[in-house]
This record gives C-alpha cells, sequence and structure tokens, in this order.
C-alpha cells in the first residue's frame, strides 16, 4: 500500500493499517461498548420495576415503605454511569489504537466508574432484601 493511501483523507476519516491483531483488538472495543450497553439497558430495567413494584410472584401486601424511588434513581443514575465508562473505554481505547500505542492496561477512569456501578448493584440486592 502506498504512504498516501495511509493518511487521513479528510477529519472524519483514518486508515488504520491491519496489521498483527489490529481488527481484533478493534472488535474487543466493539464488543466491550456493546456489552457496556447492554449492562445499561439492564440497570434502567431494574430501575423501572423498582419503581413500578414489579413482582415475578404477586403478593397483596398491605402499605409499606416508599423506599422506591430514590433506590429507582440511583439505579439509572449507575445505567447513565455504565454508558459513560463504556463511552470512555472504546474512546480512549480507539484512540491508542489509532497511535498504534499498547492499551490492553485497563483506564484507571474505566475501574473507578464500573466499580461503582459495581457497589451500586450489590447495595441494590442488599436493599432489596431487606425492604422487600
Amino acid at each position: 500500500m502506498s504512504e498516501s493511501a495511509q493518511q487521513p483523507t479528510s477529519h472524519s476519516s483514518y486508515l488504520v493499517p491491519n496489521t498483527g491483531s489490529t481488527a481484533r483488538d478493534f472488535c474487543m472495543l466493539e464488543r466491550n461498548l456493546l456489552s457496556h450497553l447492554k449492562l445499561a439497558l439492564l440497570l434502567s430495567v431494574l430501575s423501572a420495576s423498582i419503581l413500578l413494584r414489579a413482582r415475578l410472584v404477586p403478593i397483596d401486601e398491605g402499605p409499606k415503605q416508599d423506599g422506591g424511588t430514590p433506590l429507582a434513581s440511583i439505579e439509572f443514575a449507575a445505567a447513565i454511569l455504565c454508558v459513560v465508562a463504556g463511552g470512555w473505554e472504546y474512546y480512549q481505547g480507539y484512540w491508542d489504537l489509532r497511535t498504534s500505542r499498547p492499551f490492553l492496561v485497563a483506564p484507571k477512569i474505566h475501574l473507578a466508574l464500573m466499580s461503582l456501578v459495581a457497589m451500586t448493584v450489590f447495595g441494590t440486592c442488599i436493599a432489596l432484601l431487606v425492604f422487600a
């Protein structure tokens, strides 16, 4: 391939030569982004089910404490945080791929954001066990 074919033709496209594991690494970035989006969708569905008090087996209960709105808000915030963390990891990895830097070292920001999401999910499990 000629040297001019590897240069960007516009600001919106960039040609990365497919050497070594470039294609596999790019597919890994896309797969991780889709996994983050799937987790965010699951967390938002969980948030809606907490708000609607959806159950697999309906139970006729008397009046209970209404802790659903704050808990659902926290779950939805975790879903948004998950999308932000996935987008951050994707664009950071894509930038590293374009500049030919090794990017298999996990970024610390992504780890911190996903740790918050994991703690939120664990805390929600505990809260649902205690209040349900």
